[in-house]
């Protein structure tokens, strides 16, 4: 036996902890058996108390063969991910407008619709997806611009119809969308709920006085209400609410974002988790955050907010674009594999589906169908390979670069399991 690659090690008030990214294990040991692992030396270990836990070990995979390949386990089940047709995403943009006009978008924001009839060629293709593949869960997921925007004419029929053919076909309906939530009243939270629409991804930009200077429109200046009070209408009234509240932080902001705690009222807490995201434009420009962040998120967890970083990490089996089953739909029926892109340049689309509801591909398709990082030597000897995934596919294909994001998420890493023990303490002392 061995100890495992992907074991991460920590220290922490005199405890000592193992974690494996392939199993999610995450437990507290004793100082020999840490030192061992670490070590990978398990004949330290008594023979005695090893007997008696190795069964536990193996299974949580802390230990394994000697002659197992660690890698192997990754590229199989990156390679079902992406091969294994059973899950299919389709990402839908109803429109690239917006309400706002944050300074830190991307996106070049233009008067555009999904017309009606577009929208019933991209229902038959959804439906040929489904009907083409073994699929045990169809995904459909709304982005944009706001999408919010054309609830009524685009969102709302489409997620009926496709609601009904996944009943209908035995499949698993997830429904998602990324919005300002600034848009969101009673009669669209009432359709939500009839069309499965549960799981949201809504954000703010610090406290309310950052929040209203970076989003806001030509006629409300105040927005940051708004939003909170949409977010806790959701919390109300949605059934089985996934909702994940990203606060964007940046240099100016972060000393504010916990003061977003109080904003919400505490019986709806418990269902917003906080996901805590760096500006992109200033992620050379900011050093030594991660005990900040770690202080701020003490906060929301103090009041009652679940931390999506103070769960265990899970192992990712590729980045959502490896799926051969996954689509991004422009409201012109152009079609990409990523979404962090400005969609006006159809340089870098996979194809477009015809009015006869077929995808049409072209030679960019074929580009992302045969490429995974998880595939190059560098990654595969890395030992942070099961939670990091590799390089940037996107970058790889559309700019012939990728940098190694290593440093950044064994530093996120450790900041979630620390979060982690900290969660687990508090647990144990209420």
């Amino acid at each position: 036996m061995k100890a495992s690659k992907y074991n991460l090690y920590l220290e922490e008030g005199g405890n000592y902890y193992v974690y494996n990214q392939l199993t999610s294990a995450f437990t507290q040991v004793d100082q020999e058996l840490y030192i061992s692992l670490k070590e990978n030396n398990l004949e330290t270990i008594s023979q005695h108390s090893f007997s008696d836990i190795e069964e536990e070990l193996h299974k949580s995979h802390f230990i394994c063969d000697n002659d197992l390949v660690e890698e192997n386990i990754i590229l199989r089940m990156n390679r079902e991910f992406r091969y294994g047709r059973h899950m299919a995403r389709v990402t839908v943009l109803p429109t690239v407008n917006c309400n706002f006009r944050c300074w830190y978008c991307y996106e070049t924001h233009t008067e555009s619709q999904m017309l009606e009839q577009d929208m019933k060629a991209m229902l038959i293709f959804m439906e040929n997806l489904i009907k083409d593949n073994k699929l045990n869960v169809f995904q459909l997921d709304w982005f944009g611009g706001e999408p919010l925007l054309f609830f009524n004419e685009i969102i709302y029929p489409t997620g009926l119809k496709m609601k009904e053919l996944c009943k209908i076909h035995n499949v698993h309906f997830s429904h998602t969308i990324t919005t300002n939530g600034y848009l969101i009243n009673d009669e669209i939270i009432n359709k939500m709920n009839k069309i499965g629409l549960n799981s949201f991804q809504i954000t703010l930009d610090g406290s309310s006085t950052f929040h209203n200077k970076t989003r806001f429109s030509t006629t409300d200046k105040q927005t940051y209400d708004t939003i909170v009070n949409n977010i806790t209408s959701l919390c109300r009234e949605i059934n089985n609410i996934n909702i994940i509240l990203r606060i964007n932080y940046t240099p100016k902001n972060l000393s504010t974002i916990d003061t977003i705690a109080h904003s919400f009222p505490e019986d709806v807490r418990a269902k917003i988790h906080i996901q805590p995201q760096l500006v992109w434009q200033f992620k050379y420009d900011i050093n030594g955050i991660n005990d900040t962040i770690k202080e701020k998120l003490r906060v929301f967890s103090l009041n009652g907010f679940p931390i999506t970083t103070a769960v265990t990490p899970s192992f990712n089996h590729g980045c959502y674009v490896e799926n051969s089953l996954q689509y991004v739909i422009n409201y012109d029926l152009s079609v990409y594999k990523c979404t962090a892109r400005d969609f006006v340049s159809k340089k870098f689309s996979i194809g477009n589906i015809s009015n006869d509801g077929d995808f049409k591909p072209n030679s960019n398709y074929y580009n992302y169908f045969t490429s995974s990082y998880m595939e190059n030597p560098i990654c595969l000897a890395c030992s942070l390979l099961p939670i990091c995934s590799g390089m940037c596919i996107q970058k790889k294909i559309e700019n012939g670069i990728g940098s190694c994001p290593k440093e950044n998420v064994e530093k996120s890493l450790i900041n979630q399991l620390y979060l982690l023990i900290e969660s687990s303490r508090k647990d144990i002392e209420s």
